[in-house]
């Protein structure tokens, strides 16, 4: 095989992959609403309701301490702060997407008491929205003063401290798939204690799904030089 040949296998093999990951990246959102809407259908086998099994989940690990409050967002659920935020749709539907989210979110409680993951991601977070204000600026002004011989130090200073600040935006977003991750697998342990075999495949799936949503946060960054992919925020 020729040289020439290897060098398109090789641009080939590559432009398939840009475009695998930018289908990741543009469409896991859409097929993880669907799958949520599938299996929002999907009742549970046991009679047992929603907020029946937060009551019995935040006894049987957290003493009680956990506190439910009840939002109208849908799809709005979320942990925070020793409080499990839950909309009236997810409480009042006994189905497998309701189930799996509300484990998913205890989850997110269990890992709050055993370390300080969460703590640590917020803070992380935080700094990381500060720092970037100046990414762009840094880069622009770094790509402009390189053109200046006696500025090309700090032009090259300017550059490696944008450069930073996009890799730290890199860095959050694998740790939130480490946490997310982790997170899915509490969940499963907590829902094993009331799902039926079938009942656990559809929820694994559904965890799997919401995940790829995180990897395609993920690869929206690493694929904004395409300009084909959605755009998302650098440290949400």
């Amino acid at each position: 095989m020729t040289t020439t040949w290897i060098i398109i296998i090789a641009v080939i093999a590559v432009a398939v992959l840009i475009c695998f990951l930018l289908a990741v990246a543009n469409f896991s959102y859409e097929r993880f609403m669907a799958r949520y809407k599938e299996l929002d259908q999907v009742y549970i086998k046991s009679n047992l309701m929603p907020y029946d099994f937060v009551n019995m989940i935040n006894h049987e690990y957290f003493q009680g301490k956990l506190q439910i409050v009840q939002i109208s967002q849908v799809a709005g659920d979320a942990y925070g702060r020793g409080k499990l935020f839950l909309s009236t749709s997810t409480l009042s539907n006994n189905s497998i997407a309701s189930f799996t989210i509300i484990a998913h979110e205890i989850g997110h409680a269990k890992q709050d008491r055993e370390g300080k993951k969460l703590k640590r991601l917020n803070f992380m977070r935080k700094l990381g929205r500060f720092l970037g204000f100046f990414m762009t600026p840094l880069l622009i002004a770094g790509i402009i003063l390189i053109f200046f011989e006696n500025f090309r130090i700090l032009s090259y200073i300017l550059l490696a401290c944008g450069v930073l600040i996009f890799l730290l935006a890199l860095l959050l977003k694998l740790l939130t798939i480490s946490i997310e991750k982790d997170a899915s697998l509490k969940a499963i342990q907590f829902l094993e204690e009331i799902f039926d075999e079938t009942e656990m495949k559809r929820a694994k799936r559904f965890l799997k799904d919401a995940r790829l949503t995180y990897w395609a946060d993920f690869l929206k960054i690493v694929l904004f030089w395409t300009a084909m992919s959605k755009k998302t925020k650098l440290f949400n």
